[in-house]
């Protein structure tokens, strides 16, 4: 069983945004160094051009040291935040899996150097990293115990190799039972699954669940049972045109099993012990909406 864990997408994204704000920064103190370095060749130029001289604030050696200061900083913030995404797959290029405990080492050691940075809004970011460490680090625990009988079956270059076929399997059209020996099988068939069930943050359910906000907005007095029976729905609710019609949310989450939305509705407000004669369905009351509030939702990020 897969546990429901907190969906971190937001502290991932306020990467970027950071980055893009660093970037701009870069940007300003590249003109304004510039500038200075155009006054200057001006100044020394045996023709003056016509119009007022630029004018500037910093020196050469002042305007220089700032541009290859900003650019350092973003440099390396991106080269950090990479390294922390990197260290949260579960697997990497070469098909080595991921242990949680170089994980959380690759995360902390990233955060301490943003923090060294000297800027306050990457040094707030370091420090939600650490804040959220444990959870980020969660679903990689997670999977290293799922996986580790299997683990300690194989030595490493098989392992690696079934984890190099995952990422693959796709574009090279692998099918475990046609590709795999039959040795490696069973192997690849438990990494295969176990890897569809891994937890991954997901713009898709983050802008599902933004769908709600404005229900909060309009019902501001709403019963506490509302709102997780409202997600219910819109994690079952198939889509309805686009790439992933037919879909829903779960489904593409890698929950394979799920009911469709009429199925489900039906399993939850008529229970098959409790399933009244087609024709005769009694109306929805207030006892049958009560029963929906003991059955928790399923988290399209799950």
């Amino acid at each position: 069983m897969v546990p429901l864990r907190p969906d971190l997408f937001h502290l991932l994204r306020e990467a970027g945004r950071v980055g893009q704000r660093l970037e701009r920064a870069a940007y300003r103190t590249i003109q304004e160094a510039e500038r200075v370095r155009r006054a200057e060749r001006e100044a020394q130029a045996s023709k003056r051009r016509r119009g007022r001289p630029l004018k500037v604030e910093w020196s050469r050696e002042e305007a220089e040291s700032k541009e290859q200061q900003a650019i350092a900083i973003y440099d390396r913030f991106t080269w950090l935040v990479g390294e922390v995404r990197q260290a949260l797959e579960p697997i990497d290029a070469r098909g080595h899996w991921t242990p949680a405990a170089q994980a959380r080492a690759t995360v902390e050691a990233a955060a301490t150097l943003l923090q060294e940075l000297g800027v306050q809004e990457v040094s707030s970011f370091a420090q939600k990293l650490l804040e959220h460490l444990e959870e980020l680090v969660a679903p990689l625990a997670w999977l290293e115990q799922s996986l580790s009988s299997w683990q300690a079956a194989l030595d490493a270059e098989t392992a690696s190799f079934i984890g190099w076929a995952y990422l693959h399997r796709q574009a090279l059209a692998l099918d475990i039972e046609k590709d795999f020996p039959p040795a490696l099988r069973p192997a690849a068939q438990a990494f295969w699954e176990t890897m569809a069930l891994f937890h991954r943050s997901s713009s898709l359910a983050e802008s599902l669940h933004s769908w709600l906000r404005p229900y909060l907005q309009i019902h501001r007095g709403m019963p506490g049972w509302l709102l997780p029976l409202l997600q219910w729905f819109w994690n079952h609710h198939p889509f309805q045109r686009g790439k992933r019609a037919g879909q829903s949310p779960i489904q593409l989450a890698g929950i394979g099993e799920a009911l469709p939305l009429a199925e489900a509705l039906e399993q939850l407000l008529w229970p098959k012990s409790d399933l009244p004669v087609p024709g005769d369905r009694p109306a929805p009351t207030a006892a049958t909406t009560e029963r929906l509030i003991g059955h928790e939702p399923v988290s399209a990020g799950a």
